[in-house]
This record gives C-alpha cells, structure tokens and sequence, in this order.
C-alpha cells in the first residue's frame, strides 16, 4: 500500500507522541502542565478540607453581644432608686425597746457556772424592730424580740414613744403582733414573696445595734431556704447586712414591698457577713390575720416524725428515691397512731397530693383545719395502703421525751453489722420506756463496723432490717444470712425515745 503523507511530509497515521518535529514536543509540555495544574488544586482542594475537618472539633468561641448600656441603671440612678424606696418605707418603721424581769443570782454562775442564791428578779432590756402595717398600729415583728417581755415601748420615725401590747406570737414560726394606739399611721405594704428571684436588689432596714432607721442594701442570694430554726414556711437568704437589732425589721424590694421579716443571721463573728434570713412576706401574712384575729396559731397535727426517702433507703424498702417521706416514728395517741400508721411506713400522698418532701408533709398538715377527715395515701412492706385520718390540733412546744439507754441482762451476740446485741427483756422495755417492748438490744459497736459508720450507737433497739421484723436477737441473725457484701440494707432504731432508720453497708 502506498504511505500517505502530508504536505511536509509527515506520517499523519503514526502515533502523535512519536513524532520527532518541534510541534509535537509543544503540545506534549502544554498537555503536562495541564495535568499538573490538576494535581496541584486537588492538592490543594484536599488540604484546605482537612484543614476544615481540623478546625471543626474546636469552634470558636461566640462573641458576646455589646450590651445596651441603656439599659443598665448608672450608680446615681441606683442610688436615686434606694433613696425613694426608703422615703416610702422609713415612716413605717419602728424601733422596739423591751424590758423584762429575770430571775438574779449571786453572779457566781457568770464565771463558774453554779447558781448562787436567789436575790430578786432584776431589768433586763433588749431591742428590735417593727413594722407597722395598719393605720390604727399593728405592728408585726419577730417573736423572739417581744417575748416574756413586761414592757414594750415602741419609737416611731416621729420619735414619739408609745406603749405597745402583745396580740399574740407565734414561736415556731418566729412571728409576733404587738399593737400601739394610733390613728392615720404610716403603713407598709407587703409584697409577693414568691415573685423573688436570686439576684434581685433588695433593702433591709431596722435598728440595728440601737441605731434607728438604719439602711442597708444587698441582693436576694437564694429563696425557698428551708432551716432548722422553723418547721415551718421558708427563708429568704439575702446579703444585705442585717445585725443584732434588725430583727422583726422589713427586708424591701425595689417598688417599696415588703418582702421579708428580718429574722437571723449566720456568723461566726456575730456581726453581719453576709448571710442573713428574713421570713418571707407569703408566710408573714397568713399568720398575721390569724394572730389579729385569734392571739395565737392553731395548726393540724398528724402525728409522725418524717425523714426524707433518700436512695439507698428506697432502694433497700424497695420504691424509688424521692417517692414520698420515710416514717421515722408515731407519737402515742395521736392521730396517726390511732389510724395505724407506724415506723416504716413511706407516705406518699396526704389530703389527695402527692408528698416527696419532709417540709411538703408538714406545711400541708399544719394548713389544714382541726377535725377535717383526709385520706393518707402510703406504702408497708412494699405494697400500697391508705387510710382516713381525722387531724387534730397540734399541741404546743411539741417536744421528745430523752431517754437515757441501758444494758439488757441477757446474753449477747455478735452480729455481721458489727455490733453485739441481745433480747430485749421485759425489764429492759420498761427501764428504756421503749415504745416497742421487743427487738435487738445493740450492747457494743465494733469501731470501723458497717453499723458504726451508719451511725449506730450502743443503747440502741433494733425492730426492723429491711422488711423483716426483729422482735429478738435471733430474727436479726436469721436476716442477715442472705445478705451479701455491698448490700444496702435499711435498719430501724429506736433510740432515746425516738424511731429512726440508718442505711447500714455489708461488707
């Protein structure tokens, strides 16, 4: 076959690579420059991505926006705000001077504590503040700072003086009304307590140390505080200085409402530093029209003494944590006692709602009127049961008997929660007063025992490990065979008159 060429004699059927002019070798280097430029940005494409993957597992931190300054009160317009609330709330303001009659001794007991000889009774003076929240002078205060008093004299803004009598107090919540004659007084108002919030500013103002109308500013530090100083109702914890003498004096907020009764303060030094409490408004008020009203507070009255239902203690009675309060003990001819109820009982449900919390029990008994039928709602032995109780009227300055523990006489044994117990005799029952006349004696506790660290002492009856009853030393021995190491077992005491559980840990 003829080859074919072109016009300069080119093999146009031969491949283009292996052509051997200055043409062919351009095209070759424009088509490798091609392809680099293709490797290059996907090289750089798959950088920058995992440049981004890298950069995602730690974003950035947001920047907040300006604020509105605007909005925020300059410290001449916050003082402006202090200054008309305590125009407003100042008039209503009183100081409380109480004289007292105690009995005197010799003054030995002041330095050695032994009471010397009777030489009469003698003055004693203290001071407080007051509100006055009725035109025609009642004034409402703390309990604590009118209390055995034979003279109250109370010191308006005006500094007139005036006589004052009791209405009546209520020492468990630490709320009085005293009563001056008057006419067209200065009056404060009490606010919504439970609109407080944490932050909020608030002014406290009494008398504190005797210096009258004295103003003090801080914010709300916490509401809803529950305290051993009262069953009922809860604090305000505030950081606006409060010191001996502003008791029974209004904390206020911002729009002049009284919020809070000053009540107390936590200090190691005495003074203010920084945690003091006021009764809160909600609470005040409630007490305020019954004592107007009636001189004293009648509360409801079940009858038990309850502990919360914490996790290993619902765990060993078998219910979940928090699903109602633990029953720690019934105190004879009550109504709780009368209706059956008894130690170890978990209420759940009191008047048709539901109960998790000690202080829900107790405030919604103490609400509820004399001689009202309500129906109980609680678990025993792990299934639920109710009944219908009639409340009666609690009695007042409600206190325990003490009772010193003693030995049993009988034989002891040891026991895998580390203690040593016997029988409770007869003897034993009626020397200890105990409220159940059987049980495990606990004679000795071994020092670093399970029963030890769960807090059981020696003079304590046991009656009950888990849902097993213990009516003598061999019932405890029988529960504790199936117990294993790392178990939680809920054990309940009876100690010094009182019924209790502890969660002891086997190891």
């Amino acid at each position: 076959m003829q080859d074919v060429h072109d016009r300069t004699g080119v093999d146009v059927r031969g491949d283009l690579w292996a052509q051997p002019t200055r043409t062919s070798w351009a095209g070759r280097a424009w088509i490798g420059l091609a392809i680099l430029i293709v490797f290059a940005t996907v090289l750089v494409l798959g950088l920058r991505a995992r440049a981004g993957k890298s950069s995602a597992s730690v974003p950035e931190l947001p920047i907040a926006p300006a604020a509105n300054a605007d909005a925020m009160p300059s410290p001449i317009e916050l003082s402006s705000s202090f200054r008309e609330v305590a125009k407003a709330v100042k008039p209503a303001v009183v100081n409380i001077n109480v004289r007292e009659s105690v009995s005197q001794g010799s003054g030995i007991e002041d330095f050695f504590g032994f009471g010397g000889p009777d030489l009469g009774p003698r003055r004693r003076e203290g001071t407080g503040s007051g509100m006055i929240v009725t035109p025609d002078g009642y004034v409402l205060t703390n309990a604590h700072v009118v209390e055995n008093a034979d003279r109250i004299e109370v010191t308006l803004s005006d500094r007139r003086t005036l006589r004052a009598k009791i209405i009546g107090t209520d020492p468990e919540s630490d709320i009085a009304v005293i009563k001056i004659d008057g006419n067209g007084l200065p009056t404060v108002l009490l606010g919504d307590s439970d609109a407080l919030e944490q932050g909020d500013w608030v002014l406290a103002l009494g008398s504190p140390f005797g210096l009258q109308q004295t103003l003090t500013a801080g914010i709300v530090s916490a509401t809803g505080r529950e305290l051993a100083q009262s069953q009922y109702g809860k604090y305000i914890q505030t950081d606006a200085s409060i010191n001996p003498g502003n008791s029974g004096g209004p904390l206020v907020n911002m729009q002049g409402q009284v919020v809070g009764i000053n009540t107390f303060i936590v200090s190691r030094s005495g003074g203010s530093e920084g945690i003091g409490f006021a009764i809160a408004s909600n609470v005040a008020r409630r007490i305020f029209s019954e004592l107007a009203k009636n001189g004293k507070i009648t509360r409801g009255y079940l009858g038990v003494a309850v502990v919360p239902l914490d996790a290993p203690t619902a765990r060993a009675l078998g219910l979940e944590p928090d699903s109602g309060v633990l029953v720690r003990d019934v105190s004879g001819n009550t109504p709780a006692a009368k209706a059956g109820l008894r130690s170890g009982d978990v209420i759940t449900s009191f008047d048709g709602t539901k109960v998790k919390a000690p202080r829900e029990l107790t405030d919604a008994v103490a609400a509820t009127p004399v001689g009202k039928s309500v129906n109980v709602e609680f678990f025993r032995d792990g299934q639920p049961q109710s009944e219908t109780i009639e409340i009666a009227e609690r009695p007042p300055n409600l206190r325990a008997a003490n009772i010193e523990p003693e030995r049993g006489g009988n034989e002891a044994h040891a026991s895998r929660l580390g203690i040593t117990a016997q029988t409770v005799t007869p003897e034993t029952s009626e020397r200890m007063q105990l409220k159940i006349a059987s049980g495990a004696f606990v004679t000795s506790v071994r020092p670093g025992s399970p029963a030890a660290e769960a807090g059981i002492k020696h003079g304590d009856t046991i009656h009950r490990v888990d849902r097993t009853e213990v009516k003598r030393i061999e019932d405890l021995l029988a529960a504790e065979k199936s117990l294993k190491d790392g178990d939680e077992i809920a054990v309940q005491v009876e100690r010094n008159g009182r019924m209790t559980f502890v969660v002891v840990t086997i190891e």
